[in-house]
């Protein structure tokens, strides 16, 4: 088969027999992949500190010829992004995003603007700011991009905007907002989220991507919201998000990192 060329990034990397690397990577052409990456362990130039989780790469890749393991020949490094793997916020928030492509992606379902995201996304992480609101928009910005976009611009049941209520709950089965007054009369889970987080969040999906780092959120409104939209995202998948367990201990509690100012 004639070998692939595409931008990529690596999603996750583990260890194959005595040697050999399996790395998972999104590429912007390709999508999501699983490739093996043979004598990987052993290599001095070929893939020497290429594949490491959050690697942005240009990989040369041999389609299979049956299954979905894709056989890695080249990776020429374009961004090491050093810093996710030296502070532990930024690599915590990189885990997480990380995984949400992994969950959200089909096999070989190229998607060109999910590439972009999250190549946004690490360099985002790469400025010792508010890792948690990145993390926000990112996530926004992905269930846009796959289809699941929640709606923030007013109560679903009696079409109030977000300016006339102080507070909502998101249903996750539709990704809906209804106000206090109609959600007494409904039935089943919600999320809270107040106004001002409802604003942030309605200007991260209409706002150009390479704006949203100037949109400064809270610490607490962006934790707010990332309860929200992962308990959405589980409702979509039907599956924990296991890093969030990580983010969430770290926003909440911010001096396990004392180099990264949390706002």
């Amino acid at each position: 088969m004639t070998n692939r060329q595409s931008p990529a990034i690596v999603l996750q990397v583990t260890a194959h027999a005595e040697a050999d690397k399996i790395v998972t990577l999104f590429c912007r052409d390709l999508g999501k992949i699983t490739a093996i990456a043979k004598g990987a362990k052993r290599s001095k130039k070929r893939f020497v500190n290429k594949l490491e989780p959050f690697t942005s790469l240009v990989i040369t890749c041999r389609p299979p010829k049956k299954g979905s393991l894709f056989f890695l020949n080249e990776a020429e490094l374009v961004d090491a992004h050093l810093f996710l793997r030296s502070h532990y916020a930024g690599y915590v928030t990189a885990a997480f995003i990380s995984e949400l492509v992994r969950r959200f992606s089909g096999d070989q379902d190229g998607d060109p603007a999910v590439f972009t995201l999250l190549s946004w996304a690490l360099e985002a992480l790469e400025q010792p700011k508010n890792h948690a609101v990145i993390a926000v928009f990112f996530l926004l910005r992905l269930l846009d991009a796959c289809g699941y976009q929640p709606q923030f611009s007013g109560c679903a049941a009696c079409g109030c905007s977000i300016e006339q209520q102080p507070d909502f709950t998101l249903y996750p089965g539709n990704g809906t907002l209804l106000c206090l007054r109609c959600r007494q009369h409904s039935r089943g889970s919600s999320l809270h989220l107040t106004r001002q987080t409802l604003k942030f969040l309605s200007s991260g999906q209409q706002m150009q991507l390479s704006r949203l780092t100037s949109l400064h959120m809270s610490t607490n409104n962006a934790y707010q919201a990332l309860r929200v939209l992962c308990s959405y995202s589980r409702h979509i998948l039907q599956q924990d998000i296991h890093s969030w367990k990580s983010l969430e201990m770290i926003i909440r509690d911010p001096g396990r990192n004392n180099t990264i100012d949390w706002g």
